[in-house]
Formats: structure tokens, C-alpha cells, sequence
């Protein structure tokens, strides 16, 4: 069969473009390896009001809602703040994208689900796609073809595109945990347990919360779930018998040099199109998913499907999702360049209400080089001066 365009990954920014092409009359299919969109779940599911409004998606999927954050250090320091309004929202990322699907149904798409892409290549201006399903091969032809497949995309792979430059290997549980406040999300910064990451509790409800971690070693993260519970004693009580869900996943950090070819565009993480500060990829991915939507309805309009043509998007995406991600990566140098007892004496630093007052005011956790950078010129420590020096390095 032909379709005007193929796109491999049914997760949520793979279904928010082709629920965009779809609704202008343009076919699209969908392959999406898992017998169920949403499964398994690779995400926090911690996001900002933002990926709400710009998904379309129903307030139903929220959880809960987070005015603030315990930050801790390796040695137990602690930075804590509690704002009046929500910076945060802890979603059923399951729901989530199973709406965004359904959305892109309702406009037209189709969605195969159970359907593994296994190979393509480009045959007169058009990319045969092969995928499997029970079992059986299939071919089919499309004039685009979308890699919405997440790290190490086998679409890169397939025509030469660039891979990010470091992943970041995530493991969380969910399970029976209480916390202290449930408006307030707890950090964990310690080398020894989550290297070049950090750690997280999420709570999702009364007695309900999401652990996780990420590392930046090629290992086995779940052995480092182990060692943080016996050394955050917000932990200590918690055990195997308390864990309803695993999961993990990979998170692509870094600018590529190109997101394009002839007849071929990735996006979302596959374009690694993530928050390098704390890895969060659906309001960035939703951003570029509006860019990839119109430059490619732009290029079946003008049947241009051409690596000129199709580098608008790059071009488009870099000006915008480029820039936070460029800041974001002057964040992760300094939170890389930083030992853990700087880290330690940075939350000392902050533990004041002056410090405090520009974290409420200015944080976004979409946007966190604002907030950064006006703690770094307002706020007179040696150490701000040297966390600047590695921004700008």
C-alpha cells in the first residue's frame, strides 16, 4: 500500500504529528512496535502546564499537582521551597498517550499497533518501509517517512543520521511510599548512587509515589536503586514488597548536526529533542512536533520531499527548541563540572529567602535556564562565579 507518509513510533509526539497531517486530508500510518500504545512507560511523568495545553489532552490525566521541591545533597544537606501555585503536574503517562493516539485516530491516522519496522530504503523519490506483524513481513511506500522511535532510532540508523552525543540509562519504580507532603517533589544529587544524574520520588497520591534514578555509565541501573534506598532515608522503608511497576528507558542528551534527509525527518527523542537538565522530552518534542507537522504538510502540498526542502524543519527547530536545549547543555556542564560537596555547599547557598524568592518567581521546569542564570548574577558566592565560568566554558 502507499501512504503519504509512514511514521515508526506510536509514542506521544509520533501521534501528535500524524494526528496534524492526518487532519489535512494527507494519509498517514502509524507503526508502533508494542501491542498497546503507552506500554511499557519510559517516563517520569512529571511535566509542566504547558505539555497540557499544548497537547490538547483532557485534564483527566493529571494525578497530581507540585508547588515545590526537598533537594538533597550526598551528605543529607537540604534545600526545601513550597510555593502557592503549581509548577508541576504528575500525569497518567499511560493515559497521556493513549489520548494523544486516540486524537490522531479521530483525525484520520492509522495505527498499527504490534507492527515492528525492521528496515527501509529509498526507491524512486519515495521510502519502502518494511515492518513485521505476527509474524509475517510487510512493504509498503510512502513519500516521508518519520522516525518518532526514540534513542538510537533505527530510522537514524537506517539513512545515516547522527545519534546523540551521551544517553542517560533511567529505572523507576512505582509503589506503596509515603511522603511527607505531597505537593512537594524530593532530589537526590550524589554521585555514588545516580553518576552524572540525579534521583527522584514523585508522589502520585496518598501512600503512592514513583522512584527512580538516571546514570550516565553503561550498567545495570537497578542495582543503584538498591544502594539509594539503603542510603536516602526517605527510602529506608521501602522494599521489593512495596514495588506495583518497573520500568526504564533511554535518555538521549546532545544537539545533532542534521534531523533530515531526502524523504525522512526525525523527531522527539529520536532527534533527541529532551531538557539536557533533567531529561524531560514531551514539551520540547510537542514543540518540534508542531515545526515537523508543518514542514512536511508544506512538502506534500508542494510534493517536495527533498532534503532542501525538509531542512527547513532543522533550520526551524534548532531557532527554537535548539536554543533551550543549547542552554540546557550549558546547565548540564556546570551540573557535571560541580563535586558533590560543591553541590552540598550550593544548597547551603541557596537556603534563603532571597534565593528562595527567585526560584518561585522565575522557575519553570521547562525553562530552567531563567531561573539559573538570575540565581548566578543576583546571588554573590564564589561558587556562583565558577558555576558561570562553566556555563560559558
Amino acid at each position: 500500500m502507499d501512504y503519504d507518509v509512514v511514521i515508526v513510533g506510536g509514542g506521544p509526539i509520533g501521534c501528535f504529528v500524524g494526528g496534524n497531517i492526518s487532519e489535512r486530508g494527507y494519509s498517514v500510518l502509524i507503526l508502533e512496535e508494542h501491542p498497546e500504545i503507552g506500554e511499557p512507560t519510559h517516563c517520569s511523568g512529571l511535566v509542566s502546564k504547558d505539555v497540557i495545553s499544548l497537547s490538547g489532552v483532557e485534564e483527566d490525566v493529571i494525578l497530581n499537582r507540585i508547588g515545590g521541591a526537598n533537594i538533597y545533597a550526598f551528605d543529607g544537606t537540604k534545600l526545601s521551597f513550597l510555593g502557592d501555585d503549581t509548577y508541576a503536574l504528575v500525569i497518567d503517562r499511560v493515559l497521556f498517550d493513549r489520548k494523544i493516539a486516540e486524537k490522531a485516530e479521530k483525525k484520520g491516522a492509522e495505527i498499527l499497533k504490534g507492527a515492528r519496522a525492521v528496515g527501509a530504503e529509498r526507491e524512486d523519490n519515495k521510502i519502502i518501509v518494511k515492518y513485521t506483524k505476527d509474524k509475517e513481513e510487510f512493504h509498503i511506500r510512502s513519500s516521508i517517512l518519520i522516525g518518532a522511535d526514540g534513542a538510537y532510532s533505527s530510522v537514524a540508523r537506517w539513512f545515516g543520521l547522527p545519534f546523540p552525543s551521551e544517553i542517560i540509562y533511567g529505572f523507576q519504580v512505582e509503589g506503596e511510599l509515603s511522603c511527607n507532603n505531597l505537593a512537594q517533589v524530593n532530589v537526590m544529587i550524589d554521585n555514588e548512587t545516580s553518576p552524572g544524574w540525579f534521583s527522584w520520588i514523585i508522589p502520585v497520591k496518598e501512600n503512592y509515589a514513583r522512584i527512580g534514578l538516571g546514570i550516565n555509565v553503561r550498567e545495570n541501573p537497578r542495582k543503584y536503586l538498591d544502594k539509594l534506598c539503603k542510603k536516602w532515608e526517605l527510602l529506608n522503608t521501602f522494599s521489593e514488597d512495596n514495588i506495583k511497576k518497573v520500568m526504564g528507558g533511554l535518555i538521549p542528551l546532545g544537539l545533532i548536526g542534521r534531523s533530515y534527509t531526502d524523504n525522512v525527518i526525525l523527531v522527539g527523542d529520536a532527534a533527541a529533542q529532551l531538557k539536557p537538565l533533567s531529561g524531560g522530552g514531551l514539551y520540547l518534542g510537542l514543540l518540534a512536533g508542531e515545526i515537523c507537522s508543518d514542514v512536511v504538510l508544506d512538502g506534500l502540498e508542494k510534493k517536495d520531499f527533498s532534503s532542501s526542502m525538509l531542512s527547513k524543519y532543522h533550520k526551524l527547530w534548532m531557532k527554537s527548541v535548539g536554543k533551550e536545549i543549547r542552554l540546557g547543555l550549558r546547565l548540564r556542564r556546570i551540573f557535571l563540572g560541580l563535586s558533590d560537596e560543591e553541590k552540598a555547599e550550593l544548597l547551603e547557598i541557596l537556603d534563603n529567602q532571597e534565593a528562595k524568592s527567585i526560584i518561585l518567581s522565575a522557575g519553570h521546569i521547562d525553562h530552567p535556564w531563567k531561573v539559573a542564570y538570575k540565581l548566578m548574577t543576583h546571588i554573590k558566592a564564589p561558587l556562583m562565579v565558577r558555576m558561570l565560568k562553566l556555563a560559558f566554558s
